[in-house]
């Protein structure tokens, strides 16, 4: 992995660096949340323990607790609302905490003592107060406030920046472990190590961070190398998030693209409206997708229909299979539970919120092309997975995710990346105990028909589908940013991997910038 990088990273720290020293650990805990008695709870953890289990474990090994933890991130979008709305509830990362503390002392008992975040503390001045006055403890963790908190109506950016230079201040090691932030340019993110750097303190990429690269890099030069065996699955609900990297595949040239989702519909309609794309108007769409949108959401709609045919045109010159489903599980109503099978949804009278049984069944021919495709990048679910009254939308998403685990399980050759965000939160609604009798079948018909498998009873050491996904095979790697694994792939796929591959993204070119050895210059 290191062939591909030379990021100064946590990995390569001593104890001394780490032992009594006061530690910003900027992360991407921004995570799902759902309400329950006591608030909100975590929905999905997967973020806070790939954390835990990389760059705290490594912190811990080196420290043994004698040290002091800042940890800052950001949850949801507060600076949306007016008037503080919700900062006292889904934004207030204080559920967050609760979460963290409880896998915490799993792992290491009492070594910690976590200090939680004050509610509405948007200056933050009493979470660094703490800090300044040298009231917390070694094994002292302090959880900032929201991020995104740091608001100032007269002038934000200042104020964010003044913030940053008291952090930096006040801490002697910054690591970024905020995947999924890394490609966006945030003060805390881009700033924060700068002033770091400039008073001579140490700024490093964390494990998770570095891991993270290096395995979408490698994934990356894979696609490179063999675009022909390269398999895209791209579902989700708008192209616009994926325009850039959907070019990116057809202009390497990959095998195929199999779409799905409700990014479906608008590759439907577009292959309907070829002639008219360029001067597309909204009366020519079917009413039913717009006549109850206000004018910007008409106007995204033409657009969404416009990148899918410009996907067409271009994956045709490239000469690059775009597979679409055989058939949709289709409702007259988006709240319907009963649905009908369809072979193409009616956009006029219906909605199609899942792929259909066939699509599921012929998974392995269309995307696995029978065993031939060996790079499968997955992003975005198929299907209304989340539907607030059923299950049944999360099925095409589901059955996807086992077949390419068992694939994974089964082909050595075979290289399974989850592009994060609603897809890496899809592998958690799986059942445990399937996965486990999966992985069972799987294992035993690797075996030579010779061996009496009666007499073989295979036990697995898996708690839940976290630890199955994330631990159980190299070569299906499960990504926790979904926005910074798109924009890292493109720019890898653009470049041709011919830099250092650190530098694909801002918060991790940053960190290539500040290296000590380049740092006079800065």
């Amino acid at each position: 992995m290191d062939k591909l990088t030379k990021i100064p990273s946590l990995d390569s720290l001593e104890s001394d660096n780490l032992i009594g020293k006061t530690i910003f650990i900027r992360v991407d805990f921004n995570v799902p949340m759902v309400p329950s008695a006591k608030g909100y709870r975590v929905l999905d953890d997967t973020r806070i323990r790939r954390f835990l289990d990389t760059t705290f474990r490594h912190i811990h090994k080196l420290t043994q607790g004698d040290c002091r933890i800042i940890i800052g991130s950001h949850l949801g979008r507060p600076h949306k609302r007016k008037d503080h709305q919700g900062w006292d509830g889904i934004f207030n990362i204080q559920y967050v905490c609760n979460h963290f503390d409880t896998l915490l002392r799993e792992r290491y008992k009492d070594t910690y003592a976590l200090f939680p975040p004050e509610v509405t503390d948007a200056h933050m001045t009493d979470s660094l107060g703490i800090i300044h006055k040298h009231q917390l403890p070694v094994g002292g963790i302090k959880f900032l406030p929201n991020l995104r908190y740091l608001l100032d109506p007269e002038n934000t950016d200042n104020f964010r920046e003044q913030f940053m230079q008291d952090v930096a201040q006040t801490s002697d090691v910054f690591i970024n472990c905020a995947f999924g932030c890394s490609h966006r340019v945030s003060k805390s993110i881009k700033l924060l190590p700068q002033y770091m750097r400039q008073q001579g303190k140490i700024a490093v990429a964390g494990s998770l961070l570095k891991e993270e690269i290096s395995r979408l890099g490698i994934f990356g030069k894979r696609v490179l190398a063999k675009p022909e065996t390269t398999a895209v699955i791209a579902g989700g609900t708008k192209i616009s998030d994926k325009i850039a990297i959907l070019k990116t595949f057809v202009q390497a040239r990959v095998k195929l693209i199999f779409i799905g989702g409700r990014m479906v519909n608008a590759f439907l309609l577009a292959k309907t409206q070829k002639n008219n794309l360029e001067n597309l108007a909204i009366e020519q769409l079917p009413s039913k997708m717009w006549e109850s949108k206000g004018e910007d959401d008409r106007k995204d709609l033409i657009r969404e229909v416009q990148f899918a045919g410009e996907i067409i045109l271009l994956a045709k010159k490239n000469k690059v299979m775009l597979i679409y489903p055989d058939d949709y599980k289709i409702t007259k109503d988006f709240m319907e539970t009963e649905y009908t099978i369809k072979e193409e949804p009616d956009f006029n009278e219906d909605f199609q919120l899942d792929l259909g049984p066939e699509t599921i069944e012929n998974y392995y021919l269309n995307i696995l092309q029978e065993g031939a495709i060996e790079n499968v990048f997955w992003n975005g679910p198929l299907g209304a997975y989340d539907h607030p009254q059923s299950d049944h939308y999360a099925e095409g998403s589901k059955q996807l995710a086992k077949i390419l685990f068992a694939a994974a399980i089964s082909d050595q050759k075979l290289s399974v990346v989850i592009g994060g965000g609603d897809s890496a939160a899809i592998l958690n609604q799986l059942d445990c105990e399937e996965l486990e009798n999966l992985i069972r079948k799987q294992l035993l018909n690797q075996l030579n028909n010779q061996i009496n498998r009666e007499k073989l009873s295979i036990k697995l050491n898996s708690e839940d589908t976290y630890s199955i996904f994330n631990n159980f095979t190299s070569n299906f790697f499960v990504s926790t940013g979904g926005g910074a694994s798109l924009e890292f792939l493109q720019k890898l796929l653009e470049d041709k991997c011919d830099s250092d591959i650190a530098n694909y993204l801002p918060g991790t070119s940053i960190l290539m910038d500040l290296k000590p050895e380049t740092s006079q210059a800065a």
